[in-house]
């Protein structure tokens, strides 16, 4: 009985760091997408045409990474937190070397003449690698609750819910409160310092995990 006491309080504390850090991921990734629409449109121009080609390439990266966090998480199902933080790492890396990217892009785009090819090529190549980091932690993340909630349902709600209410904190953070106090430069390193924190909040609770699960199996030997 105490036994299975420790381990719901255990599986609790995962729930809540895993949780904090989903929710730190939403607001980054907003963080991220106010701000790189806001370089691309730099390049490209604002009008509804570079509009619906970032927006599409964005929601296609993560859409992909849905689907590609959902084979990795079959594939390695006890490494999925640890594959969570790598690909958090991932897109704090490609944060901060996202400037350089966009001005190669820029000469690459005046090179070329410009045009909506060009654009739209331009914005897939800067934005497909990122989102696809992205698409994948939900499903990495929701295979990792449905092993200790077994409720798969249950797991995509609660995870959406808290990923989608960090998205909206981000959505008005960067307008109201970043932009108006530092340049867009630092609001995207910011992001990356913050996916930085997700993957060591991450790498935490898989230590924590490993540790829990090697204790089990030697209490059960």
């Amino acid at each position: 009985m105490k036994s299975r006491l420790a381990q719901l309080k255990s599986f609790r504390l995962l729930d809540t760091v895993l949780l904090s850090s989903f929710f730190l991921s939403g607001i980054c990734a907003l963080m991220y997408q106010v701000a790189w629409q806001r370089s691309l449109y730099s390049i490209i121009g604002v009008d509804i045409d570079s509009i619906t080609i970032i927006v599409s390439v964005f929601m296609l990266g993560i859409g992909f990474g849905g689907m590609l966090g959902g084979w990795i998480a079959d594939l390695a199902p006890k490494r999925r937190i640890h594959i969570y933080a790598v690909a958090e790492l991932a897109i704090a890396l490609y944060g901060f070397s996202s400037l350089l990217l966009v001005h190669s892009i820029d000469d690459w785009l005046v090179a070329t003449g410009g045009g909506p090819l060009s654009s739209g090529a331009g914005s897939l190549l800067f934005l497909i690698v990122p989102t696809t980091f992205m698409g994948m932690t939900l499903p990495l993340l929701t295979m990792v609750f449905n092993d200790w909630q077994d409720s798969i349902g249950v797991s995509v709600g609660q995870l959406y819910f808290i990923n989608t209410l960090g998205a909206a904190t981000g959505a008005g953070l960067v307008p109201f409160v970043l932009l108006p106090l530092m340049p867009l430069d630092n609001v995207i390193h910011m992001a990356a310092f913050g996916n930085l924190t997700v993957a060591a909040l991450a790498l935490l609770a898989y230590a924590w995990q490993t540790r829990h699960s090697n204790r089990t199996l030697v209490a059960g030997s």
